[in-house]
């Protein structure tokens, strides 16, 4: 009689809804929203073995034309930055990698009229081990990007220019994790 009263009060309080906390976790805990406006990314500096660096080529992209970022992929719960990391190599390039070195992060707050946010993310120099554009996640919004190869000084000058057109915004001039990367990579 004791077990069955356990286990009907057990019964009962899983069927209780969620509490503000739990229902907040089953939401992604790394992006922005209006009740916390921070997000944060794990990007990748991937060199392959010529020293090129990998990086998306949007054509046009949110009016925008000609937009070159480097991998940047969204926390998800329970992940880890290297999880996040393989994981977002993987959707965004088809790529997989080694991590070399930790490189900081670039943080600023983004304006936007939809959701205003401070945006960090954190970078990962990385070593490409295998590239197959066709390993892509074509789900992934940024799989509507042209994956391309640049010399590292040759993409640092593109991400300069790409910031000032951008009023210096954190997230359009990546051009110094490409620079801190080149420490790991140079020949």
């Amino acid at each position: 009689m004791k077990n069955l009263f356990f286990t009907t009060i057990f019964l009962m309080l899983l069927s209780l809804p969620l509490s503000a906390t739990e229902s907040a976790q089953s939401t992604s805990f790394f992006q922005a929203s209006k009740r916390q406006p921070y997000h944060l990314s794990i990007g990748a500096v991937l060199f392959d073995q010529n020293g090129l660096v990998a990086c998306h080529h949007f054509k046009e992209i949110l009016g925008h034309k000609d937009i070159y970022i480097l991998m940047r992929e969204s926390m998800e719960n329970d992940e880890t930055p290297l999880m996040t990391l393989h994981r977002g190599l993987k959707e965004e390039f088809g790529a997989t990698g080694e991590p070399i070195a930790f490189l900081g992060c670039l943080s600023g707050y983004l304006p936007d009229s939809r959701l205003s946010f401070e945006k960090t993310t954190l970078y990962i120099a990385c070593r490409v081990i295998n590239w197959n554009p066709k390993d892509r996640d074509f789900e992934d919004p940024e799989a509507s990007s042209t994956i391309e190869w640049f010399e590292p000084n040759a993409l640092i000058s593109i991400m300069q220019h790409q910031g000032i057109r951008f009023q210096h915004r954190v997230d359009a001039d990546e051009a110094e994790m490409i620079q801190r990367a080149l420490l790991y990579f140079e020949h």
